[in-house]
């Protein structure tokens, strides 16, 4: 090990305000950002074997291309982990190219969505050095360190040789501790967030469910040491942050780790403030007590629609009926609900997308966010929608924001696919019972109804008629 080694953890200037994280990618709809977690894993990995690590969120941070070039001409680093999203990805190949004779020493590691299917394509180009599949593995600090065997979840170059490292199987992984205090200067804003500053925690990868449209159910899952979560909580309390968004994909789908995670939450003045996601099935009435004791305020849950056929056809395994008792019981915890739902899926026509709205605002959540069918990198729905000729196997540039790009379905063209996901937010958001409720919820707070207020702002002036 050499301290003296440095990794830059790179999330890479943009147009917009682009979200690449986790393997996912889109436009942010109301100007939200939040810590990448894989910067801060990848970052954890690098720390645990002696290296220094910097960090630079241009996204957040309002830097230009030009700035960041200069900036890590300067700093010298001999790795760059860098982000690479399907949202924008032609302008994350020219950054790349740019940046490459910039630091011709320096590593480039990169990290994405768009990444996950064409890697190999990217590592032929000479835009990287190494693409990795799971950013809690070893095998990029292993890699950076010189080693060219057995290097597991990565896609990397010996010589002109590129290899593909073989899946791992194991499962749990230790990190280390995250480098949260390198991201703890930027000025990230999420919506559900009660306090400042916020981080980003995950205590797992990957989802053991088989969901079509996601690239989770495609990841191997394993999880962390609840010892090493317990010491990242700590962590988090002496940087003085009470408040997390929890990334595990689905909270509590061991219901017996879900619980020992909460055990590790302090109670009292230090208690934390958090949002996690979680699905309908996973909810019941003695954990959602337990969650909103221990700090818990927000709760996300995958909807997608209403139509029975449709839920099968994704495989999410569960039931209208299983979500109409969730949100019920969340909210008699006490526990705010977010629902998020997918316009366009295969199959669906109007009338099943207005079935869907009028499901939505009967469950009543108190949020809802409307995300377009989109065909991941990996995913069952992108080999539907390749066979089916819907879609080239080359396509890579995809938003699920449904912001910058929609693609047409077996059934909805994308001039259709965009004006139902702008009608539907228009319908959920501008209902008398939304508006009340949330103006009563947040008077005793006054600084987060007027962020309310500027979030609802934008994502209306982005979904006119």
């Amino acid at each position: 090990m050499n301290s003296t080694r440095l990794t830059l953890l790179l999330n890479p200037p943009g147009q917009n305000i682009y979200i690449r994280d986790y393997y996912c990618s889109k436009l942010s709809r109301t100007g939200y950002t939040f810590p990448p977690i894989d910067l801060l894993h990848v970052g954890a990995v690098f720390n645990a074997h002696g290296w220094q690590t910097q960090a630079i969120d241009a996204i957040v941070q309002g830097l230009g291309v030009e700035e960041i070039l200069a900036d890590v001409k300067t700093r010298k680093p001999d790795v760059i982990f860098i982000l690479v999203g399907a949202v924008s990805v032609d302008e994350d190949a020219e950054f790349l190219k740019r940046l490459r004779p910039l630091v011709p020493d320096a590593l480039l590691i990169g990290s994405g969505d768009v990444l996950r299917e064409h890697g190999r394509k990217w590592l032929e180009s000479g835009l990287l050095d190494a693409v990795t599949l799971d950013f809690s593995s070893p095998s990029v600090v292993r890699f950076a360190e010189g080693e060219t065997d057995n290097l597991e979840d990565l896609i990397y170059k010996v010589g002109d040789e590129i290899v593909e490292g073989p899946t791992s199987t194991g499962k749990t992984f230790a990190i280390g501790l995250p480098p949260h205090e390198l991201f703890q200067p930027f000025p990230y804003r999420f919506p559900f967030a009660h306090r400042q500053p916020f981080a980003s925690l995950l205590t797992d990868y990957g989802c053991p469910y088989r969901c079509s449209f996601c690239v989770m159910a495609n990841l191997h899952y394993h999880t962390r040491p609840i010892e090493e979560v317990a010491k990242e909580l700590a962590h988090l309390q002496a940087l003085g942050i009470r408040e997390f968004a929890l990334w595990d994909q689905t909270f509590a789908v061991n219901r017996a780790r879900g619980l020992e995670v909460l055990d590790q939450l302090p109670d009292g003045p230090d208690k934390f403030g958090w949002t996690c996601f979680t699905r309908p099935d996973c909810i019941d009435q003695d954990l959602a007590l337990k969650m909103a004791a221990k700090g818990c305020h927000t709760v996300i849950m995958g909807v997608e629609t209403a139509k029975a056929e449709s839920l099968e056809a994704i495989q999410k395994d569960f039931s209208t009926h299983d979500m109409k008792l969730a949100f019920t019981l969340c909210r008699k915890a006490g526990l705010e609900t977010v629902a998020t739902v997918i316009v366009g899926l295969p199959g669906e026509n109007v009338a099943d997308i207005e079935a869907t709205m009028d499901f939505v605002c009967h469950l009543d959540s108190d949020y809802l966010s409307v995300h377009t069918a989109v065909p991941r990198a990996g995913t069952n729905l992108r080999r539907q929608m390749v066979a089916e000729g819907l879609v080239s196997e080359e396509l890579a540039n995809m938003d699920q924001s449904g912001e910058s790009a929609v693609i047409s379905s077996d059934t909805l063209d994308p001039h259709t696919i965009l004006a139902l996901r702008k009608r539907f937010n228009r319908r959920f958001y501008l209902r008398p019972k939304f508006l009340v409720r949330t103006m009563w919820h947040n008077l005793k707070n006054p600084a987060r109804l007027v962020e309310h207020v500027k979030q609802g702002l934008t994502l209306l002036s982005h979904n006119r008629g």
